[in-house]
This record gives C-alpha cells, structure tokens and sequence, in this order.
C-alpha cells in the first residue's frame, strides 16, 4: 500500500481563488490532508509567503501555480526545514523581464480604472487551451473566481508579481524531492521556461500534461493529479 505524505499545501495562481485546485483535490488521495489556500492582498511575494507560514503546518509538500510557484520558492527560501517537497506547475525562478513589467504596469492601471473583469475575461483565448474554451463548466468556475478574486487582490499581486527577485539559486541550495510540471500549449509561462529549472535541480522530475494550456489545476486536474502521486511519496 503506498504512503503518501501527510500533508500538502497548494497555492493557486494570479486571478485564481483556491477553488482552482478542488478537483486536483478531489482526484488526491483522502489519506493526505490538504490545504488549498486564498492569498492575501499584499504587494510583497515576502510577506505572503510569512503570512501563509504563519498559517500551515509544521511540515508539508508544496505546490504552486503560475504566481503561487513565485510564493512558493519564497516559503522555501524561508522556510526550507519545514517543505519535504515542491512543486512547481507552469510557473519559474526567474524575475519579472523589464518589458514584461511595463506591460504589467499597464494592466494594473487599466483595473483599477474599472475594466479588470472585462480585461482578465478577454484574455481566456490565451490561458486556456482552444478545446477548454468551450466547457460551459469551467468557465462558469472561471468567471466566478475572477468576481471572488477582485481588482485589489489583482494590483497587488501583479505588483508582487512584478518585482519578484530571481529565486533559481534556492532550487540548488534545497535538496527535497521536485516536480515541474508544464503544458506544451502554455502562452503564459512556456515549457521551456520551466523547463529551465532543471539547470538547477537536475533530480527533478519533469512532465507534460497534455490538452491544456496556462491553468493546468484547472483543466486537466485529474491527469495534474496523477503526475502527483509518486511525488507525493517521496520524503
């Protein structure tokens, strides 16, 4: 019978509430205890992380997606004695690029003049992939996290997001199990740049899910679930 270990921490991404993760939860084992987590309205990548330390267990595996891997690699950073595992799903170490937070900068200005339903709604075509667009349900689900998550939850972590520091070192200073986890048809966060973490923790293990774009949790939680499982042994 396989042992799993006991608790787990997911972490979701930017415009995503923890309702991103409930069918990766729901495909999980029972045995583990698992925590998805809301994040905080804060402008600094540091202070979330100590705010969701503050609130987790002494010990546990952790997950991240997207802007929940930049939070991720902070806790572990911080904290490395207490995370016996990572996981980093569509995301990378690396810091915000200098036109990327120009856009970045923009974005936001353009929220919280009142358009940030209608801005992060329009961009679907380029977090999903062509086939999810047409699930009714997931949409539904998107939709509702967009109006949960709210424009000052959106400022503040694009500006997190923004002047997040490169992390790549920490992946090679922590030695813990590691599992990177990309989509072929992510425009987001391409493979490749999550690929490139295995420069620095070249025992990682690295997969691909198919049929999916940027929001991995979201669209294939199942197949996301089932890549997992050996990590999830692994202590």
């Amino acid at each position: 019978m396989s042992q799993y270990v006991e608790n787990l921490v997911l972490i979701p991404g930017l415009n995503n509430t923890k309702q991103a993760w409930s069918g990766v939860m729901e495909a999980l084992p029972a045995s583990v205890n698992k925590y998805a987590v809301d994040v905080p309205a804060m402008t600094d990548i540091n202070q979330i992380a100590e705010e969701l330390l503050n609130t987790l267990p002494e010990t546990f595996h952790l997950a991240g997606h997207s802007f929940g891997g930049f939070i991720a690699l902070a806790m572990l950073e911080m904290a490395p004695e207490r995370i016996s595992g990572l996981s980093l799903i569509g995301t990378n170490a690396n810091a915000e690029k200098e036109e990327v937070r120009e856009l970045r900068k923009k974005a936001i200005a353009r929220a919280l003049s009142g358009e940030y339903e209608e801005m992060i709604s329009a961009a679907s075509h380029r977090t999903f992939h062509p086939d999810n667009l047409g699930n009714e349900d997931l949409q539904i689900l998107r939709k509702q996290m967009i109006e949960d998550y709210g424009v000052e939850r959106y400022a503040a972590h694009a500006e997190a997001t923004m002047n997040r520091p490169d992390r790549s070192k920490i992946l090679t200073e922590v030695d813990i199990p590691y599992l990177f986890v990309s989509s072929i048809d992510d425009i987001i966060v391409p493979l490749e740049s999550t690929k490139e973490m295995l420069q620095y923790a070249p025992k990682a293990e690295f997969v691909i899910i198919e049929n999916s774009g940027h929001l991995i949790p979201l669209e294939q939680p199942k197949a996301l679930a089932v890549e997992m499982l050996p990590w999830l042994e692994k202590k």
